[in-house]
């Protein structure tokens, strides 16, 4: 349907997308993942024709393939309703009547349970709701391939999930090419997957080959990096707003609820107190894969006491101790070799109530 062959391109001078090679199936569904600012945007760009390759030769089995793109930010027309949103190709591209166009829109719309929103303008919209628009406005011009930059970003576990449930549907119709960071959503809906770093593709293969057995270091250190949230404090003033809105946000794209992002913020908080903040502290939130299971791994520079045995707490920490023993049903501390640095570090060990995570 769609083939590139040795795609370069370039901004300022800066090589964005090297030497890139693929083609496209009839009702594919491919998710293109890397890190942010490795070309998988552009990629897309370039697929749909809005942005012009510095060399390649593209090539389509028919004589040219219609292709729709949902962008990021939506790119809605804040001037008109949902209706005139997605009328407005129709008539003045395809020259379609207003009554035909306004019969199509209307059966899309049904399609992504947004038909009573017709009259609303974007800014009545969630953020859901309008991307559910945007998708919609695109199926208005009967794409053969439809792109989607991010379309679940941003978006609640809701939002989110009714996102998907408009996916679901359209990957039986038509071929998707999909950029995202939501790797549970890459699980479940890619038949291919194409990972990309500094503008190569590293990595293309079914969902179980990129994701379960990459065979790539970057690609190995992609995922892990999706799955789990880092974050490093370097002082005892550090960003505490951000790291709570960043676990948050970790919670959230696992659907898990808000009483859990509290827990997990608890969990931290109370640690802290019971550790030094003098040297730089790794923290790691990893859940696995099968379960609502969530750990919480912390690595600092080894002080040489078990800062967690009841002997070393101060009479002031010893409440965030109990606090802490009665969220976690594993606690364990330990010291690991750096040999790359020749230092000791101290490792902490949680595991969270499983209980208390399932809580709304």
């Amino acid at each position: 349907m769609i083939e590139f062959s040795h795609l370069h391109k370039s901004f300022q001078g800066k090589e964005v997308l090297h030497d890139i090679s693929l083609s496209l199936k009839e009702r594919q569904t491919v998710c293109v993942i890397g890190p942010s600012g490795c070309g998988k945007t552009t990629l897309l760009r370039c697929m749909a024709g809005l942005e012009t390759s510095d060399g390649h030769h593209k090539s389509a089995d028919k004589p040219k393939t219609n292709i729709g793109m949902v962008f990021q930010r939506f790119n809605l027309f804040e001037n008109m309703n949902v209706m005139q949103n997605l009328t407005f190709a129709p008539i003045h591209v395809l020259n379609m009547s207003k009554q035909e166009a306004e019969r199509l829109s209307m059966e899309h719309l049904k399609s992504v349970g947004l038909a009573e929103k017709a009259p609303s303008m974007p800014s009545q919209l969630s953020t859901g709701q309008q991307q559910r628009v945007a998708i919609a406005r695109c199926l208005v011009m009967k794409p053969e391939v439809l792109l989607l930059d991010e379309p679940l970003s941003a978006l609640d576990p809701i939002a989110s999930s009714e996102v998907m449930e408009v996916l679901r549907k359209l990957k039986k119709e038509i071929t998707l090419v999909m950029v995202t960071h939501n790797l549970n959503a890459v699980s479940e809906i890619a038949d291919r997957v194409i990972f990309i770093d500094e503008g190569r593709i590293c990595e293309d293969g079914t969902a179980e080959e990129v994701l379960v057995s990459p065979q790539y270091e970057a690609t190995k250190k992609f995922i892990r990096r999706q799955k789990n949230l880092f974050y490093t404090i370097n002082s005892q003033d550090f960003d505490r707003p951000e790291l709570n809105a960043r676990i948050e946000h970790y919670c959230n794209r696992f659907g898990l609820g808000g009483q859990a992002a509290r827990y997990v913020q608890l969990a931290i908080e109370e640690l802290l107190n019971l550790i030094p903040l003098d040297n730089t502290i790794d923290v790691i939130l990893s859940k696995t894969d099968n379960e609502v299971r969530m750990m919480l791994d912390v690595y600092f520079k080894d002080n040489e006491k078990n800062n967690l045995a009841e002997d070393n707490i101060s009479e002031d920490n010893f409440l965030s101790l109990n606090i802490l023993q009665g969220l976690c049903e594993i606690i364990n501390e330990d010291v690991k070799v750096d040999e790359q640095h020749n230092i000791k570090i101290r490792h902490i060990h949680l595991e969270l109530n499983q209980e208390r995570l399932l809580l709304r």
